[in-house]
């Protein structure tokens, strides 16, 4: 059964399903977008920055390297969450070459549940010295020190929509059988706990709240807090509260609504770095870095790396890296709304 009619079936039988629900179905469940689909890529639905330029991976592959020289230095645990086609791992593994000792001592768990792009992963990567595993849950049984990191992982994430009137009301999915479409209901909020959550969003009015995504982060957090190390998170995202609602769908690089292509394209919205922030502190984590990604960029050297690429290049491959450059950290591309956060043990 395909992921629109098995949404519809599931419809039929609760009347109107949570908009989490929805989106669930529609990325991650059987035969769903993110199971199926290889959704990166200029010919596909969106591109990331390791797509973009190999600088991007190098940058962050320096920062985990000097992290592990000082605050590890033996054996560790290097887990991505959601690795795409394995690019930014390639990257950060071509500066962890410079030191052997690295390379010896990391064992690498990538989290993907996507057959389609494990394949890729095995393809991009060199695994001849490599201890590395792929895994599709999120259990954690190591004792060793932990370096987490992810980019574009959390925003694909499912959330629930509130919005105030006289009471805060949340978004449901239905569907009109006769008319064969797919709109929103309303329903009043009713369950206490999430009501006096809701009041920290009061001001405003509108509210997205993931609970998976704080599920999976805080899942991580405890792991670090144990077992000592780091994480990284690169997404694009927001600190205060939100002015708009933020959730968005995407076809061929293409803005679309989110009751079209049903499990055939991406759904994502932004990602609340307040509340992982909360989350981090929570369990006792100190945040090192929480910056946009132009401002990360360029104090880790972005600039200067592109410099080094550019010598005895062509001019054709020299103008590629500027451009490459001006994408990375151009405030109307993915410079300003694209945030780092580095938390870690204390």
């Amino acid at each position: 059964m395909n992921v629109r009619n098995r949404i519809i079936n599931l419809i039929k039988e609760k009347k109107n399903i949570r908009l989490d629900e929805f989106i669930n179905h529609c990325l991650h469940k059987q035969d769903s977008y993110y199971v199926e689909n290889n959704p990166i890529g200029e010919n596909n639905d969106f591109v990331t920055a390791p797509e973009i330029s190999q600088m991007f991976g190098e940058i962050i592959g320096s920062y985990i390297l000097n992290y592990w020289l000082t605050n590890i230095n033996s054996d560790f645990k290097l887990i991505e969450l959601g690795p795409g086609k394995g690019t930014l791992l390639k990257d950060i593994l071509r500066v962890a070459e410079t030191n052997k000792k690295f390379l010896r001592h990391a064992h690498i768990d990538l989290i993907e549940q996507n057959n389609k792009l494990i394949k890729f992963q095995k393809a991009t990567i060199d695994r001849s010295m490599l201890n590395i595993k792929w895994k599709n849950d999120f259990n954690f049984n190591s004792t060793l020190p932990y370096i987490f990191y992810s980019n574009e992982f959390f925003d694909c994430l499912a959330i629930r929509q509130f919005f105030k009137k006289d009471n805060w009301l949340e978004k449901y999915v239905s569907y009109d059988e006769n008319s064969d479409y797919f709109y929103f209901k309303n329903k009043k909020t009713t369950d206490q706990k999430i009501i006096k959550r809701l009041e920290n969003y009061y001001k405003n009015g509108i509210a997205e709240i993931s609970t998976l995504r704080e599920i999976i982060f805080d899942k991580i957090c405890r792991e670090v807090n144990k077992n000592k190390g780091v994480i990284i998170t690169i997404d694009y995202g927001y600190e205060n509260v939100l002015n708009n609602f933020s959730l968005q769908s995407v076809f061929k690089h293409k803005k679309t609504h989110i009751f079209e292509n049903i499990g055939k394209q991406d759904i994502s919205s932004l990602v609340n770095f307040k509340e992982l922030i909360d989350i981090a502190k929570k369990n006792e984590l100190k945040v090192d870095i929480f910056y946009n990604q132009k401002k990360f960029l360029l104090t880790h050297g972005l600039k200067e790396r592109k410099n080094i690429l550019k010598k005895n290049k062509s001019k054709k491959e020299r103008d590629n890296l500027e451009k490459e450059y001006d994408r990375l950290i151009n405030d109307d591309k993915m410079g300003k709304d694209f945030k780092i956060l580095i938390v870690s043990h204390k």
